[in-house]
């Protein structure tokens, strides 16, 4: 049962983090995404897949291969899919972020 709430968890946590870009304001997902980075290289990885997969020598230890294999996903550079989703997907929702909430003044953050 707490298996099935920390995947839960874990979904709504990183659909409310990929969604950000359009009701927080810009300066708040980059302090954020920096304290994410922060907490994925000091804890070598995100406390909820260190307790979804405590084995970490299987093949999916994270979050996002575990989803992948879920859906059919099966050939996938891992190294190159880590650094995407550990460094360049926080900086492409920061990005977007400042074009359509700065630049653009499409969207107004709720906070």
């Amino acid at each position: 049962m707490l298996k099935i709430l920390s995947i839960i968890v874990h979904f709504l946590l990183t659909i409310i983090a990929w969604t950000s870009w359009t009701w927080l304001s810009w300066q708040y997902i980059a302090l954020l995404s920096l304290m994410h980075i922060c907490m994925l290289e000091t804890n070598d990885g995100c406390f909820l897949s260190h307790y979804q997969f405590k084995d970490k020598n299987k093949e999916n230890t994270k979050f996002y291969e575990w989803w992948f294999r879920k859906i059919g996903i099966k050939k996938y550079n891992r190294r190159k899919l880590d650094i995407f989703m550990r460094y360049y997907l926080p900086l492409i929702l920061v990005i977007l972020g400042i074009l359509l909430q700065d630049i653009f003044r499409l969207l107004t953050p709720l906070i």
